[in-house]
């Protein structure tokens, strides 16, 4: 039970919240008085996140370690994972990741696995580095067969020539390769490519989807670039945190800003934990969600601070209320426009996970939005329930807040004597047991106000 605003100050009025209460910002939940609770909370989910973390680990996509994924749509036949398995299994891949898509009526396999000691690849990429090009390109399109396939790519590297091309693919067991320049574009025709673990799973693929092999879409990353992208994501969220303690401690204080720092720390260990415990896989559009994340969590946080810092400018004057007292009042003159924010942000991501994922079967929106619905979640709650009282407990240590509370805390013996003594109660009467600074006997009876329409039947009468 608690107190709407407007009858705070009116011994033994108790009530439950109205939906009016939140729209005009008269809701009185205690926030800041059960913190501990938050505390045991937030600390059992950042456990369950680092053991599942150390035990199951990270599902990461071909693009941070490197690999090669095919995709291909099936016709005839409802495709499942332990068929793929079996059919990948003597080709020496029978570890790879395989999944089901669905979209548009149709059903798709995408399967991704690390390929090793593939000629076609390794003469793709020294070729890309004679070329002093990225591997992704030199695109490789293949005969309808399959047996051959024409390389093509636009050098930057002026010096290259057709004897220099033709050792690299001697060196590959690549025989019989047309090798013709014109400017920067290289055209490279092999009619007979040689055997490849990536060949033999594309036609396998092909086969078991009744599908012709132009139809399998195969990507290679390799761990080179996959590395690079593992440290460009490292270094942006260090980028991130440098940035933001700056801004809070310039905006506000530095104290705020440790608040922030340690309640976006909490969103990262949980969303890692989430996507490590249900072992989802991490992509980079996950990524790219992770740091939008980030940023809507500190929007929600920077928020309820502004507020904080308006109201702190009164609570030493007045001297009615302590500092947790003033966050927690702040928290709830905010709390309809964090859940109004969170829920309009909330319906575009709905609509991509519907809608784009299960009628459009694009997966790279299922990345997106997953993580995205797991840190809008979590970051509307770190702004409440951990950053919040990260920055009362330790503004509370402050000697002028701490004289504050002790002032306050002295007061209310008088308080509750008059309050008691104005409704005819003997003081110490039905005082609830570990009632905090500010609470009123819980024997009190409830005084009733007569509504408008009761006092216009009482005038007829």
């Amino acid at each position: 039970m608690s107190s709407s605003t407007d009858e705070m100050d009116i011994p033994g009025v108790t009530r439950r919240h109205r939906v009016a209460d939140f729209y005009h910002e008269r809701t009185n939940f205690q926030f800041i008085k059960h913190s501990r609770r938050w505390l045991y909370i937030s600390a059992t989910l950042m456990l369950i996140s680092v053991v599942a973390l150390g035990v199951r680990g990270l599902s990461l996509g071909i693009e941070f370690k490197g690999g090669t994924s095919w995709q291909v749509p099936v016709t005839g036949k409802s495709p499942s994972v332990p068929d793929v398995r079996n059919v990948l299994a003597p080709l020496h891949v029978g570890d790879a990741k395989v999944s089901i898509l669905s979209g548009q009526g149709k059903k798709s396999v995408r399967a991704e696995a690390r390929v090793l000691n593939d000629p076609v690849q390794d003469f793709q990429t020294e070729l890309a580095t004679y070329a002093k090009v990225g591997a992704a390109d030199v695109v490789l399109e293949r005969t309808t067969t399959g047996a051959g396939g024409t390389f093509t790519l636009t050098s930057k590297n002026k010096a290259i020539s057709q004897a220099g091309i033709e050792a690299i693919a001697k060196k590959h067991t690549i025989t019989g390769a047309k090798v013709n320049i014109t400017g920067t574009a290289v055209t490279i025709t092999v009619a007979k490519l040689p055997p490849s673990p990536v060949d033999a799973v594309t036609v396998a693929l092909a086969k078991y989807a009744n599908a012709p092999v132009r139809d399998v879409s195969v990507s290679t990353v390799g761990p080179t670039w996959g590395s690079d992208v593992s440290h460009k994501a490292v270094k942006a969220l260090i980028i991130f945190f440098i940035l933001l303690a700056i801004y809070l401690a310039v905006r506000f204080e530095w104290k705020m800003s440790a608040a922030a720092i340690i309640a976006v720390i909490h969103d990262i260990l949980f969303t890692v934990g989430f996507y490590a415990l249900f072992h989802f896989p991490v992509s980079p559009a996950t990524v790219t969600a992770f740091l939008t994340i980030l940023g809507f969590s500190l929007y929600d946080t920077v928020v309820v601070f502004d507020k904080v810092r308006e109201n702190q400018s009164t609570i030493t004057s007045v001297g009615r209320s302590t500092y947790s007292d003033m966050v927690n009042r702040s928290l709830n003159q905010v709390l309809m426009r964090s859940l109004s924010t969170s829920f309009v942000a909330l319906l575009p991501v709905i609509s991509m996970l519907v809608i784009g994922v299960w009628v459009l079967g694009a997966t790279t929106l299922e990345d997106f939005a997953l993580a995205l619905l797991v840190g809008l979640f979590i970051g509307s709650y770190s702004s409440i329930f951990v950053a919040a009282p990260i920055l009362a407990w330790w503004k509370e240590k402050e000697p002028q807040y701490r004289a504050l509370r002790e002032r306050h805390r002295r007061a209310a013996g008088p308080v509750l004597a008059v309050a008691a003594e104005e409704v005819g109660v003997p003081v110490g009467a039905g005082v609830r047991s570990g009632a905090g600074p500010g609470s009123m006997p819980s024997s009190v009876p409830r005084p009733v106000t007569p509504r408008p329409r009761q006092q216009r039947r009482r005038k007829r009468r």
